[in-house]
């Protein structure tokens, strides 16, 4: 079935567009990819990107050798599907042996069987500046799990209404690829209605496949965005139907779609339900949290909300919780997102916990542009927050900043493998000094034991920032840093 747009004004299509860096993933192949690489040498004559933004001919070159190692990995990505599933059925069978049925509320992901933890903290109660941050950094870790888990968490666990949980079609990809769960926490103020994104799932290639596409998507008035992140939140898709492995791709946000009944897009299926919700308490607030990938779409769909215009959602949204956030767009994206946070006094929570790769990509350089935006909290191996500011603007000759770079990471690269070393002791003995909910399992120890070779990757793993807002200073978060 077709989908059908309908309220899409002629200016709206021109104000949003892109030009693409990557291949159709449904029909690249590696033949394809080195013919291009050793007979297309003129940057002018592929159509895979509009060097008209570049000036510098160093710039334009290195750039587009960064679009080849994004394509090569789209490909890669592609073959590995299958073998990666394999492995995650092999490896979640055995830490799940004795269950039988993978949608068992007692059947868990790979990053569920690294912490085991559904409870909220009883420490921190209703009225606490870290309620919300240790809620939703809860519900983000929970979004890894299959339906039943989370409903029995939210129900069962947290004595809170659990909505639904949703598989989203990507258009590009032509698979239900991104996923999301709604629960509602009743008080007597008003309700707050809590949308958890997933992240991405270690085994699942589709995931990575969004992770890595660094085409831009441009919107007018908005600025540049990552244009994998946009699809899998539900961008609608404009292309030939001649498209080939160089094909004109390009995208839309129009306001209202005809949704397939068995190809639900994220964003316009969230938004109708919140204002199906909110229509039962005109006091109702939304929240809006997710870790990696999750936190991603979580910052994105507020953005795509704000292009619509739809202020009265806007104007309920209370706050956005991101851990492990990537980059998401340019410079002109933040100053978008800022005046509408600012205007519509939304709270954004951006945490970082130590070393975490993902908070560090896409990269930030004259190549690629990404930036984050407002300031956000950042913790240390003691769990021991502070506020950061915002990114720099970076000037200079590209090639003293590669120098630059590489000495910074080799500095890194010593650091984080020492901190890597002390976050493995650390294990050990936490759950005496701090309580048994924070006692870290024979999984969680295997995990820190490869953190000494990959740093980096491991901090990216929740436990650390369910551990980092629970044992945060409530001083942190009664303050949003991202509007100060």
């Amino acid at each position: 079935m077709q989908r059908k747009q309908t309220n899409m004004a002629t200016n709206e299509l021109a104000s949003c567009n892109h030009v693409n860096l990557l291949p159709d993933k449904n029909k690249a192949t590696f033949r394809n990819f080195f013919k291009n690489l050793c007979f297309n040498r003129h940057i002018s004559e592929t159509e895979l990107l509009d060097h008209n933004c570049y000036e510098d001919e160093e710039i334009k070159i290195l750039h587009r050798g960064m679009i080849y190692l994004s394509m090569f990995i789209q490909i890669s990505l592609k073959h590995m599907s299958k073998p990666m599933k394999i492995c995650r059925s092999f490896i979640e069978g055995f830490l799940n042996r004795g269950v039988t049925q993978r949608e068992s509320d007692k059947y868990y992901s790979f990053l569920g069987h690294s912490d085991y933890r559904l409870d909220l903290s009883k420490d921190i109660k209703h009225g606490d500046a870290r309620y919300y941050p240790a809620l939703t950094v809860m519900a983000s870790k929970l979004s890894y799990e299959n339906k039943a888990v989370i409903r029995t968490a939210v129900t069962d666990h947290w004595k809170m209404e659990f909505v639904d949980f949703y598989n989203f079609y990507n258009e590009y990809q032509r698979k239900l690829t991104t996923q999301a769960f709604i629960f509602r926490e009743r008080n007597a103020d008003g309700d707050r209605i809590i949308v958890a994104f997933r992240g991405t799932s270690p085994f699942v290639a589709d995931d990575w496949s969004t992770d890595f596409d660094f085409s831009w998507l441009k919107i007018g008035g908005m600025g540049k965005t990552h244009m994998g992140f946009m699809i899998a939140l539900g961008l609608q898709k404009f292309s030939r139907e001649d498209d080939d492995y160089y094909g004109d791709f390009s995208g839309s946000w129009p306001k209202e779609v005809d949704q397939h009944p068995q190809q639900p897009l994220a964003y316009y299926t969230i938004r109708e339900k919140l204002k199906e919700l909110l229509g039962d308490d005109k006091n109702a607030k939304i929240i809006v949290t997710g870790h990696s990938l999750g936190g991603a779409l979580a910052i994105l769909f507020p953005a795509v909300l704000a292009f619509h215009g739809e202020v009265e959602l806007l104007n309920r949204l209370e706050g956005i919780y991101t851990y492990g956030q990537p980059r998401v767009g340019d410079r002109e994206f933040g100053e978008f997102m800022k005046k509408n946070l600012r205007e519509h006094k939304i709270k954004y929570y951006r945490i970082v916990y130590n070393y975490d790769l993902v908070t560090k990509v896409p990269l930030d350089d004259a190549l690629m542009t990404f930036k984050h935006f407002g300031k956000c909290i950042v913790f240390n191996s003691l769990y021991h927050g502070k506020v950061v500011k915002e990114e720099e603007e970076r000037s200079g000759n590209i090639i003293l900043r590669i120098l630059i770079l590489i000495i910074v990471t080799l500095f890194n690269f010593i650091v984080a493998r020492l901190t890597a070393v002390w976050e493995l002791i650390r294990g050990f003995f936490i759950g005496l000094v701090k309580g048994p909910e924070y006692k870290e399992g024979w999984m969680l120890t295997f995990l820190r034991v490869t953190g000494i070779f990959l740093p980096s990757i491991v901090n990216h793993f929740p436990q650390d920032y369910v551990n980092s807002t629970r044992l945060a200073s409530e001083d942190l978060f009664k303050v949003c840093p991202a509007l100060l």
